[in-house]
Order: C-alpha cells, then sequence, then structure tokens
C-alpha cells in the first residue's frame, strides 16, 4: 500500500522513534501515546489486518511476540502492560500492529 504511515515509517520517509529493530519486525513509539509506555510493534512486509495473517507469517509474529517480551522486560512493565490488537473500525492504520501499553492510560483512552 503506497500510502501506508507504518511503511513510511520503516522505509525512513517519516520519522519516528524506533526502539527495535529486527530483519521482519520494527518498535517505535507511538506518537499519540495512551499510556505512560506506548510502543507499536509493526511488522516491516505490509499485511493489512489481523485477518490477514497466513501461514507463511509465522517468523514474522515470532519476532513480534520476542519484541514484545524483550520490551515488556527492557521498560520494567511486568506488572501492568497490555497488548492490543485493533481491528475493523477500531484499526485506524491498515498495517498489521499491536500497542504495547504500559504503565497508567491516560484518561481519554481509558
Amino acid at each position: 500500500m503506497k500510502d501506508c504511515i507504518f511503511c513510511k515509517i520503516i522505509k525512513g520517509k517519516i520519522p519516528a522513534k524506533k526502539i527495535i529493530e529486527m530483519t521482519n519486525v520494527i518498535a517505535f513509539e507511538d506518537a499519540n501515546p495512551s499510556a505512560d509506555t506506548h510502543i507499536l510493534v509493526v511488522p516491516k512486509r505490509h499485511i493489512e489486518t489481523f485477518m490477514d495473517i497466513n501461514k507463511e507469517d509465522n517468523e514474522v509474529l515470532v519476532q513480534m511476540l520476542r519484541i514484545s517480551q524483550d520490551l515488556i522486560k527492557s521498560e520494567k512493565l511486568e506488572k501492568k502492560y497490555k497488548l492490543v490488537i485493533n481491528g475493523g473500525e477500531y484499526q485506524f492504520v491498515p498495517h498489521l500492529h499491536w500497542h504495547l501499553l504500559g504503565g497508567e492510560m491516560k484518561k481519554e483512552a481509558k
């Protein structure tokens, strides 16, 4: 998808505060955080929605899980975190991603 904001971030065309980058996955801070810690974990290959995941995406999903576990530890979120996948009308960016939320939620996000 040529106008995908996440694809542009992945290609370096739009700046983002990258936290971790692996072969197939990148994690960066959300520009409009909903919690004290709000990190987006995104596959580099454009997968539009959760429902578009197929068996060829196994390695990507494992990397997304590993990065999330590493971030939970490095950000010291073990006691209070959420991993959230939005879909349908709740998914604002049409590129598979999940939100790692930690600490206190901001009032407007509850």
